[in-house]
């Protein structure tokens, strides 16, 4: 009787695991992946790597269907169809963030300390603005709509004050002027994805799972959990290394 490759039953296993009766295959395919990244434990047998094409097709699956990506698919047929396109993104994106309010890359000092006035978490309305600025071009948007924008996402610790104040100097031209095709090449998500090789997208994958640590403990900041002098310098270490940023930024 001939052995069964030992690769194939742990592949069969792992997939036992993670597919459920109803469920996208897909979404198995992305837990086998991340799965396949960790270390295992001491005597345990190492989940081998699902087929990277796969993986692939599972990533963009799942980005296809994130309501970023949907938004910025609205914005970029509203480019240049008139005023009437541009007040249907508005409405469409305002309508989608009302539905369901956008807290991924939500600044954890900024949460903390709503938590703490008993004010309201920010809900990135201002994704609206920045959703615009990349279907429209920033200049349709201004410089104020946009630095409520940028400050909803804590960049760089700077205020809507700061952002509007520098913005403002370039749309006068008082600045140097501000390459936005930028903004719409980081918001194109499918394409990296897509064109990433397979050594990539194992070396995205080691990334993402090693910073999960900062993650959680930036996430458990901004949900309360006591503070200490030695955190804080954690995390003041994490930000000159701009850990948490990577992070977000990869997960949006």
């Amino acid at each position: 009787m001939d052995v069964v490759d030992p690769v194939v039953v742990e592949s069969a296993a792992v997939l036992a695991r993670h597919l459920r009766q109803g469920r996208d295959r897909r979404l198995a395919v992305l837990e086998w992946f991340a799965e396949a990244g960790m270390a295992a434990q001491s005597g345990a047998v190492q989940v081998p790597e699902p087929p990277v094409a796969g993986v692939r097709e599972a990533v963009v699956w799942v980005l296809r269907g994130t309501m970023s990506h949907r938004l910025l698919e609205v914005a970029r047929g509203a480019a240049g169809a008139g005023e009437e396109a541009a007040d249907a993104l508005y409405e469409v994106t305002g309508r989608h963030i009302a539905a369901r309010p956008y807290r991924g890359a939500a600044n954890p000092a900024l949460v903390r300390a709503a938590l703490e006035a008993d004010e309201e978490v920010p809900d990135f309305k201002g994704v609206v603005h920045l959703v615009a600025a990349i279907g429209l071009g920033a200049q349709e948007v201004g410089a104020d709509a946009l630095a409520q924008a940028f400050a909803a996402f804590g960049w760089f610790g700077l205020t809507a004050e700061d952002w509007a104040q520098m913005l403002g100097a370039v749309e006068r031209g008082e600045s140097l002027p501000v390459d936005w095709g930028l903004l719409q090449q980081r918001a194109d998500v499918l394409g990296p994805v897509q064109q990433a090789s397979d050594e990539q997208l194992l070396r995205a994958r080691t990334v993402l799972l090693g910073l999960r640590m900062f993650y959680g403990l930036y996430a458990m900041h901004a949900l309360f959990m006591p503070d200490t002098p030695t955190l804080a310098a954690l995390r003041a270490r994490i930000d000159e290394w701009a850990c948490f940023r990577s992070w977000t930024t990869s997960s949006l």
